[in-house]
Order: C-alpha cells, then sequence, then structure tokens
C-alpha cells in the first residue's frame, strides 16, 4: 500500500486505551484498525482546524469497511465524559445530542470506535444555525474527472468575480467540493442555501449539469448539490478517510492541482498522504478572505 502509517496508536493519549488494533479496516490494501488510529492521530494538527468545535456525523464500521456501516449522530451513553456533547434542536421539535471534539485525544478516540469517515456541519456547535461556510458538492454520474473539472472551473469563475475567494478539496470518492467562507454578519442557512441554489443553477444552465436530487432524473448528468447547505446537514471533513478501496482520503486541493490533467479525487489514499504533506504546503494554509459578503454577492447575481 506504499507508505504504511505506522502502528504507534498507544500513543493516542492517556484517555482512553485504544484496542483490537489488528482488525482489518480495509481488506483491499490491508489496512488495520491501530493504522487508522494512527492516521487520526498524526494527521490532528491538520484537520482539528476544520472539526474541533463542530457537532459530529460518524460512519462507523465496527467489522471494517466490508462488514457494513452505519451513521452515528446521537452520542451513546458508554462515550467518555471528557469527550463534550451538545445537543442541538432538530425541525420537529426534539433534540440531537452530538459530540464534539477539540483535540488529539478526541480525534483519537473517535477512530478507536470504528468511526473511519468523520462528517460535520457548515456552523460550529456553538452557534449550530450560522453557516461559516458555503458548500457547492460536485457528484458526477461516474468516475470521469472531466464534468467535474468542468462544473469546478465555471463556479470558480463564478465565485472569484463576486469576490467570494472559493477554496477546492477532494471529496475522496468522484467529485470535489468547492467552499467559500462566510463573513456576513448574523448569517443564515436560509441565506446560504438561497445564494448556493440562485449560483448551482447559473452554472448546472451554462454547462449542462442538474440540480435534481433523484438520481432517475439527472440523466447522466453532473449533479451540482447543493444541499448541504442546510442546518441539519453535513458533508465530509477534510482529511477524513472515506469507506472506499484503498482507503482514500478527501483532502484540501490547490486549484491548479484540482483542474489538473493528473486530477482524480482517490488518488491520495491513508497510503501516501504523509509523503504528499511533507512535499507540499497546506493548500489551504493561507487561504483568502472574501471581499465580498454572501448577501452582496446574491445583489450582484440579481443584476446580471
Amino acid at each position: 500500500m506504499g507508505e504504511k502509517p505506522r502502528g504507534e496508536a498507544g500513543e493516542a493519549g492517556p484517555r482512553f486505551e485504544p484496542s483490537n488494533l489488528d482488525k482489518v479496516f480495509f481488506a483491499e490494501p490491508g489496512v488495520t484498525k491501530g493504522d487508522v488510529v494512527d492516521y487520526y492521530t498524526r494527521i490532528a494538527p491538520l484537520m482539528l482546524e476544520h472539526v474541533a468545535g463542530r457537532a459530529l456525523v460518524l460512519e462507523r464500521f465496527p467489522d471494517g469497511v466490508d462488514g457494513g456501516g452505519f451513521y452515528q449522530k446521537n452520542t451513546p451513553a458508554h462515550v467518555p465524559e471528557w469527550i463534550e456533547r451538545v445537543e442541538i434542536p432538530t425541525a420537529d421539535g426534539g433534540a440531537t445530542t452530538y459530540s464534539v471534539i477539540h483535540d488529539v485525544e478526541g480525534l483519537a478516540y473517535m477512530a478507536n470506535q470504528a468511526a473511519l469517515v468523520i462528517h460535520t456541519p457548515l456552523a460550529t456547535a456553538a452557534a449550530p444555525h450560522r453557516p461559516v461556510e458555503v458548500m457547492f458538492d460536485l457528484d458526477p454520474a461516474d468516475d470521469d474527472p472531466e464534468p467535474v473539472q468542468d462544473a469546478a472551473r465555471m463556479l470558480r469563475e463564478e465565485l472569484d468575480a463576486l469576490g467570494l475567494a472559493p477554496r477546492v478539496k477532494s471529496s475522496g470518492s468522484r467529485g470535489l467540493h468547492i467552499l467559500v467562507d462566510v463573513i456576513d454578519d448574523q448569517p443564515s442557512f436560509e441565506l446560504t442555501a438561497a445564494f448556493a441554489r440562485v449560483l448551482a443553477d447559473r452554472v448546472a444552465r451554462r454547462g449542462g449539469f442538474t440540480l435534481e436530487h433523484r438520481k432517475a432524473a439527472r440523466e447522466g448528468r453532473l449533479f451540482l448539490d447543493v444541499l448541504r447547505n442546510a442546518p441539519a446537514a453535513h458533508a465530509v471533513a477534510p482529511y477524513s478517510l472515506r469507506a472506499l478501496p484503498e482507503a482514500p482520503i478527501s483532502v484540501p486541493l490547490d486549484w491548479d492541482e484540482a483542474l489538473g490533467p493528473s486530477f482524480h479525487p482517490r488518488r491520495i489514499t491513508i497510503g501516501n498522504v504523509f509523503r504528499r504533506i511533507g512535499q507540499q504546503a497546506d493548500p489551504w494554509a493561507e487561504r483568502p478572505r472574501p471581499h465580498a459578503t454572501i448577501r452582496a454577492a446574491i445583489a450582484a447575481l440579481a443584476e446580471r
């Protein structure tokens, strides 16, 4: 599998003891639970910037990828007290008690719970109804990266023209995620969702893509998904593993890489990610701040 992470999971932290480290989680490259705990421990300095303080949705695979998995939102009773909980009201009048982590021990603990894939909402746990990002999820009909890159190029042009400084990352599966930081005062998901829909519709018409959620109605076109821009929605976090063969990872990209000839969203895996990090700077380390608010961008689009 290339550069296999070292199985030093026992050094993850003093607050829990990792277990069953030899269990195989990804059969194809032979990645064990110990490798996964070690990966999340080592990637924590980069990943925590994007997941700390957010309500986590976990995709857990207790018997490895081949054994099937499930999504976990509510925090189970057995989770130790040092993992923070946050109760967020749901649309039906109930509430969900999410886990929130702040440090490497929290990330390693989740890995030890077989949380292979870590999802986060586009808001912090402290202000769950105030989005800090807008997301466009480019979901192609097949494994061809060309329509993904075409859609990304068009979205980038539109977002740049609006002064919104878009960032891009691989999904770790078949597509790309494009994100914009929200600098509005008192932002709302109603605002960001409305903006995302208007812009995505504009790009879809221009590029022959679709906003149709139902797969049967997409007719082989790339799905420009803006449904992540909602309080209860979530997306794969930067540096999260994906539950796919070769253990690919969703990684921040620079635009030249995302739109370049060698791009493939599953190219970065647990076997080569640390080599990549050692060879190039974090593409999001010095991310530019948007010049415009989402409200200003909506007004600018309305004038076109």
